[in-house]
């Protein structure tokens, strides 16, 4: 968990960040601001109280193995009117969790697998920020976020809480944020903040999970995945009006439901967004027929998506099945595949989905503490087959180039083998990488 604080008279922001176990490279963050400004390193004791410590801008001494436990802490603030805000030097935050951070840091499969086994079923898929402002006695505060100096467009969470887990900041970009209460208009707290580079934006919808941006991935070409543009999760038939005010706060404008019929006999549609059903059991050995050829459903279905991907005007759009795990991770391999996202950051992208309630999706079984080269296959919680490594290698064996990357065998099957249109798959590559 991370921990933002707007601190009084002479300190114009302090940050803690916390750390986990140390596997593998998680890593401390170290302010970016200018030598005129006094950043102050925290540490926190067992209940996620703040201890003093002396005002230092290196963070080399920052321990990794204390735990933020600030979730516990009832303290709503310190009672003093007395602060300035700097807006002129940023803060850098990360809203990955760590547990997460720690799994995306890991090199090896044997540790990759360490966080796998570990932490699954943790619910981690939201940004999570523990804000600090100056109590002054009001029944609730708004939390205003805007990119703009000026606050203009902003996002803005009303709460009795300073922890919050449905912001939307986007990795990479920096941030102006305040907080007012009821009592006056004046900012009890803010600052400028630059959320840290991370492949994972999760986002939490009310009424869903395991949401998360499909951009952030670095390509073979060197180009980034926009994000923004393509989100992933799962199904919106229990969305709340809270999670209907985040999905208009992201502009979503299709909703694209591949489940099929057996799941989704009469799917709900959200007001605001064009809705697209396509009757889907696709995923992972379901790809491909006894001959090798795609299967009949996914012929069908691929020439629609990517009809609806090749047109700007549709995005951004909001892919799901059930769990958002399965097809729709097959989803996922295939178009972030084409991109020119790595087989293994793809990998990482379907495995993040057992950070979430959706239940294990791990590349295989695990045997012996770790992932094998022969590993495609296991089991998860729900006894669904899962073929991840077994789906790669046959759209390698079967649709594979002499160039040897994923990349060209995905649009070498979707060419030739589904009938998708040259043009259709350059738009989509031209609106999410160009």
């Amino acid at each position: 968990m991370k921990r933002l604080v707007a601190t009084i008279i002479c300190i114009s922001m302090v940050m803690s960040m916390c750390g986990c176990r140390l596997i593998d490279g998680i890593f401390s963050n170290a302010s970016s601001g200018e030598p005129s400004v006094e950043y102050e390193e925290i540490t926190l004791d067992a209940n996620g109280n703040t201890i003093e410590g002396s005002n230092q801008s290196n963070t080399e001494n920052n321990n990794a193995d204390v735990q933020n436990n600030s979730s516990n802490n009832n303290d709503v603030g310190t009672n003093d009117n007395n602060i300035t805000i700097d807006y002129n030097n940023a803060v850098e935050i990360d809203i990955c969790d760590d547990t997460v951070r720690g799994y995306l840091n890991a090199t090896t499969p044997q540790k990759q697998f360490y966080w796998l086994n570990e932490f699954s079923g943790q619910s981690l898929d939201n940004q999570t920020v523990d804000f600090d402002w100056n109590y002054d006695g009001s029944t609730q505060y708004t939390i205003t976020i805007s990119e703009n100096a000026d606050f203009s467009n902003p996002q803005k969470i009303v709460t009795n809480t300073m922890i919050i887990t449905d912001t939307l900041f986007v990795p990479g970009r920096t941030y102006y944020w305040k907080a007012t209460g009821t009592i006056t208009d004046n900012a009890l707290g803010g600052g400028k903040l630059k959320i840290k580079n991370a492949p994972v934006r999760w986002i939490k919808i009310d009424g869903t999970s395991n949401v998360r941006d499909m951009g952030g991935w670095i390509t073979e070409s060197g180009k980034t995945v926009k994000y923004e543009m393509m989100y992933r999760g799962k199904a919106l038939d229990s969305i709340t009006d809270a999670g209907k005010n985040t999905v208009k706060q992201l502009g979503l404008k299709t909703e694209l439901d591949i489940r099929h019929a057996g799941n989704n006999p009469n799917p709900p549609k959200v007001a605001g967004m064009n809705y697209k059903f396509l009757d889907t059991h696709a995923q992972y050995d379901l790809i491909f027929a006894s001959d090798n050829s795609p299967r009949e459903e996914v012929v069908t279905n691929y020439k629609e998506i990517f009809k609806l991907l090749s047109d700007r005007n549709n995005y951004p759009i909001y892919t799901h099945c059930s769990a958002g795990a399965d097809r729709t991770g097959t989803f996922a391999f295939i178009t972030n595949g084409l991109l020119g996202v790595s087989y293994e950051d793809l990998t990482r992208d379907f495995e993040l989905t057992s950070f979430s309630n959706s239940g294990k999706r791990w590349r295989g079984s695990g045997a012996g503490g770790t992932f094998g080269p022969n590993d495609f296959v296991m089991q998860d919680d729900s006894n669904n087959y899962v073929a991840w490594g077994e789906l790669y290698n046959k759209m390698m064996k079967v649709y594979g180039t002499g160039d040897g990357k994923l990349s060209s065998a995905i649009e070498r099957f979707l060419i030739s083998g589904v009938g998708v249109p040259k043009s259709q798959i350059d738009s989509f590559k031209n609106i999410m990488l160009g």
